[in-house]
C-alpha cells in the first residue's frame, strides 16, 4: 500500500550549502521510498545561528566537527529554498537559535510548523506518516502537526546520537510529550538502551532504524581474498578524534606483524597525528593516505583489503561497515556503538572497545591464529548479514511499522 510520507530532518545533503560531518542517510530513505512509488515530501529544518558563528565555521569547520562530534553548518541562510534531488521534493527551512545546543525559541518553532503546513498545502499533500530524524527540535513540531493540522497521520521520531538532556528543551512536560509520539525508531541498540534508561519509557511501538547498502554491492565479483596472513587493512572515514583513526597504526605496531598494508581513505583534523606515526615508524611504503575519494571508488579499496577496521566512539551507524561485510571483508567495529546488534562478535565480525589499541591488537592477533575454515565462515556470515540490509529492504521495513 502506497503512503504519503512527510519526512523531517535537521541533517540533509544539498549541493549549494557547506555542512561538515554531514550524512545522506535520511535522503537514502526518501529516495528509496520514491522509487517504491510512495509520495514523499522532505523538510530540512536547517540550523541557523548568529551570523558570526557561520563565518567562523567556514574556516574551522573540520576542527569543530572533530571536537564536538557534530555536523557544522558553515553556510548562513535566511530564506527557504525548494529543490528536487533524485526525484525527492525538498524544502530547506532555516530554523534559528542563538547558539548550538541551545533551545529554539517557542515562537520560532510555531512559525516553523506553519511553514511546513503551507509547504504541504502548496503540494496538495496530506501526510499519512510524519517521521522526523533527531528528537530535538522535532518532538514539539511533530506533535503540533498532528494535533492541529493532520490528526489522521501516524507520527514517528527516529533517535540519532543527541544529548538526551536536550529533551528538557521540549517543555516541562517532556515525558508526556514523548508519549504522544506514535512510533519510535532507534538507529542502534545502544541508543535504544540509553533512551529508555534516561526517560524510563519503553515505547510500545518501536523499531530498529538501520540503514542499508545499494543492492549492486551484493553482485560484485571483486570480493576480499582471505588467504592468510591477514595483513591487508583498510580504514574509511573522517580523521576526527572520536573515530580514533591513529589507533589502528598503534595496534598494528603492537600485534607484531612484520609487514602489512594499510590504506586510509579519508581526511580530517587528526591527519597530522597519523603522518607523524608513519614517519616515526618508517612506514611510508606500507601505509597510504588517499584522502577523501568519490563514494563509488570506496569498494575498490575494500576489495584490496582483508580486514576493515574503525573503532569509533559515538558511532550511530556506519554504512561503510556494511559495505565491507558485503564483500566478505573481516570487519572490526566498536562494542556498545552503532554496529552492535548487526555485528556479533566472533560470528560475522569482531567488536572492540572504542579507541582501545591494545584490545584491537589482540583481535588482529586472534584473527591470524584462527583456523581458515572458521575465518571463512565469519566472512560468509558477514555477507549474509549485508544481504538482509539493502536499501530496498530497510526502506520497506521502516514503513512497515506504520
Amino acid at each position: 500500500m502506497k503512503k504519503k510520507v512527510l519526512l523531517l530532518s535537521t541533517i540533509y545533503p544539498a549541493k549549494d550549502i557547506k555542512i561538515s560531518n554531514n550524512t545522506s542517510v535520511v535522503h537514502y530513505f526518501a529516495m528509496e521510498w520514491v522509487k517504491q512509488g510512495h509520495e514523499v515530501l522532505v523538510v530540512h529544518n536547517y540550523p541557523v545561528y548568529l551570523k558570526i558563528l557561520h563565518w567562523i565555521a567556514r574556516f574551522a569547520d573540520k576542527l569543530i566537527a572533530s571536537k564536538f562530534n557534530t555536523s557544522v553548518t558553515a553556510t548562513y541562510q535566511k530564506d527557504d529554498v525548494e529543490f528536487e534531488m533524485d526525484g525527492v521534493k525538498v524544502c530547506r527551512m532555516p530554523l534559528f537559535k542563538p547558539l548550538p545546543r541551545f533551545a529554539v525559541p517557542k515562537r520560532l518553532l510555531e512559525r516553523q510548523v506553519k511553514k511546513i503546513v503551507i509547504f504541504c498545502k502548496k503540494n496538495n499533500f496530506v501526510p499519512e506518516v510524519i517521521s522526523a530524524h533527531n528528537f530535538y527540535p522535532h518532538i514539539e513540531i511533530v506533535n503540533q502537526l498532528k494535533r492541529d493540522f493532520f490528526p489522521n497521520a501516524t507520527t514517528c521520531i527516529v533517535v540519532h546520537k543527541q544529548n538526551l538532556d536536550m529533551l528538557k528543551f521540549v517543555c516541562e512536560c517532556w515525558k508526556d510529550a514523548i508519549r504522544c509520539v506514535d512510533v519510535w525508531g532507534f538507529r542502534s541498540l545502544p541508543l535504544k538502551r540509553e533512551f529508555e534508561n534516561y526517560t524510563g519509557y519503553v515505547p510500545p511501538r518501536q523499531f530498529q532504524c538501520y540503514s542499508g547498502i545499494p543492492a549492486h554491492f551484493l553482485n560484485r565479483t571483486d570480493l576480499c581474498n582471505l588467504q592468510k596472513p591477514i595483513d591487508k587493512f583498510v580504514y574509511v572515514g573522517s580523521f576526527i578524534r572520536r573515530k580514533y583513526p591513529e589507533k589502528l597504526l598503534l595496534a598494528l605496531k603492537e600485534c607484531g606483524l612484520k609487514s602489512f598494508r594499510l590504506d586510509y581513505v579519508g581526511d580530517g583534523a587528526n591527519r597530522s597525528i597519523i603522518e607523524n606515526i608513519i614517519k616515526k615508524e618508517g612506514w611510508l611504503e606500507m601505509v597510504k593516505l588517499h584522502g577523501f575519494v568519490d563514494r563509488a571508488q570506496v569498494p575498490s579499496f575494500i576489495s584490496c583489503a582483508q580486514c576493515f577496521v574503525m573503532i569509533s566512539e559515538e558511532e550511530t551507524f556506519g554504512l561503510v561497515y556494511l559495505e565491507a561485510m558485503s564483500m566478505g571483508c573481516i570487519t572490526i567495529a566498536s562494542r556498545n556503538e552503532g554496529m552492535e546488534g548487526i555485528i556479533e562478535d566472533g560470528v560475522n565480525g569482531f567488536l572492540c572497545k572504542a579507541g582501545d589499541e591494545h584490545e584491537l591488537a589482540r583481535i588482529i592477533g586472534k584473527i591470524n591464529r584462527m583456523d581458515d575454515v572458521d575465518l571463512r565462515k565469519i566472512s560468509e556470515n558477514a555477507k549474509q548479514t549485508a544481504q538482509r540490509l539493502t536499501d530496498e529492504n530497510v526502506a520497506e521495513l521502516y514503513l512497515a511499522n506504520f
